[in-house]
């Protein structure tokens, strides 16, 4: 059995950056480019009106020379004659400037009469409303460097210069597999003996919750044979297997001897902590495994603290674990030396308070939570105000403020 400092150095270690690949952008949220972006365009293309009105040569209002309107661009058309002074067209937001035009005029700030402009704007000044060509990037430019994470924005950004798709590292194909005969799909009748099965849907949902997703789930009895299969199957497709439960030494626990049968390197296996204890690290070649305990809570916890690390360094973050913080504790709280502890906590104000239910059966405690307090294994008696480590669940709203 390691230390929880132990275990995390050896997920450091043995968790690699997945291999490069070119990938759709739509695909690519979440990710670290990998090589600069540059642009093959000026973005603007072309001198772009910024909204509805007016291409007009500035001197003629200037001057108080009559307007004359010419037609009309709409976006998406281009007017094929140059303007000259005298001239005046009708544009919409996005259409191109025609030549000759250095400012629009928006339409509030008009009239007509007989087919003549009459502008009403003590304010205007030349170029104004135009958007410059390149005037947001220009061709050949860096458009986002090596390393930058991609945003909603960035995907927009990227499209708008037509480019289709990134280098990134790609996000892991994630497989994973529930075992326990006693397993029952929400929706169905329980028969004696049996309870509802959880713990897929809540390691689909926070893996959802950091923009990946299970390319397999699988739900399967605690049988010898069809647990050694499963997961035979799910190393040959995936770069990261999640498993739950059958992990312990039980009569019905195939899933450590399945994985030593299955020749998967034991990195380690049993971490001083509660909970989750008995928590299974392993790799197969390029595929790393987990060997998860089946309690929801445990569960959760070993994610947040082991897996997620983990998925991070696949895809090549420098930042993996989840982010610290230190506040005061609102309550007393002992524990035994030698057992490091993950509480399920509620950050409130200026502290943070270990909730209701830490035992490693119970959810309801994490449906509310928004942080892990981290308690190490040397600490005894925490007395209320002292300062306690606090792992932020990304994602979750703290209080009103999102930490993470």
């Amino acid at each position: 059995m390691i230390s929880v400092e132990k275990a995390k150095k050896l997920i450091l270690k043995n968790a690699n950056s997945l291999l490069i690949s070119d990938v759709d952008i739509i695909d690519s949220l979440g990710s670290i480019i990998q090589e600069n972006i540059i642009s093959p365009i000026n973005l603007p293309p072309f001198n772009q009106s910024a909204m509805d009105g007016y291409a007009i040569l500035f001197s003629d209002y200037i001057n108080k020379r009559k307007i004359k309107i010419e037609g009309e661009i709409p976006a998406g058309k281009s007017f094929r004659k140059k303007l000259i002074s005298g001239q005046a067209v009708r544009i919409f937001t996005g259409a191109p400037v025609p030549i000759g035009s250095d400012t629009v005029i928006m339409q509030e700030k008009t009239k007509t009469e007989n087919g003549f402009l009459i502008v009403d704007d003590p304010f205007l000044k030349k170029g104004a409303n135009i958007r410059k060509t390149g005037s947001q990037i220009k061709k050949g430019a860096v458009a986002l460097q090596k390393n930058t994470i991609i945003t909603p924005g960035g995907i927009g950004y990227i499209a708008a210069m037509g480019i289709t798709s990134v280098k990134i590292m790609p996000k892991p194909r994630i497989t994973v597999i529930v075992t326990g005969s006693e397993l029952k799909k929400p929706g169905n009748k329980l028969n004696d003996g049996q309870i509802y099965e959880s713990n897929s849907f809540a390691i689909v949902a926070v893996l959802n919750s950091i923009g990946l997703k299970a390319n397999n789930v699988f739900s399967i009895k605690d049988n010898e044979k069809e647990v050694f299969q499963t997961i035979k199957m799910a190393m040959n497709n995936s770069d990261l297997v999640l498993i739950t439960g059958g992990i312990s030494v039980g009569d019905y626990d195939f899933t450590g001897k399945s994985l030593l049968n299955l020749g998967v390197e034991n990195i380690f296996y049993k971490i001083k902590q509660k909970p989750g204890k008995p928590l299974f690290f392993g790799k197969n070649k390029n595929t790393l495994v987990f060997g998860l305990p089946g309690n929801p809570a445990a569960v959760l916890s070993c994610f947040y603290e082991y897996v997620f690390p983990a998925i991070k360094l696949m895809q090549g973050f420098k930042n993996t674990f989840l982010t610290k913080i230190h506040l005061p504790i609102a309550t007393d709280y002992s524990k035994k030396k030698g057992l490091s502890l993950f509480l399920k906590g509620k950050i409130s104000k200026n502290s943070v308070i270990p909730l209701e239910g830490q035992e490693s059966f119970i959810l309801s405690s994490f449906a509310i939570a928004d942080c892990l307090i981290y308690l190490p294994e040397e600490s005894e008696s925490i007395k209320t105000g002292e300062l306690v480590e606090v792992h932020l669940l990304p994602g979750i709203m703290t209080s009103g403020k999102k930490y993470a």
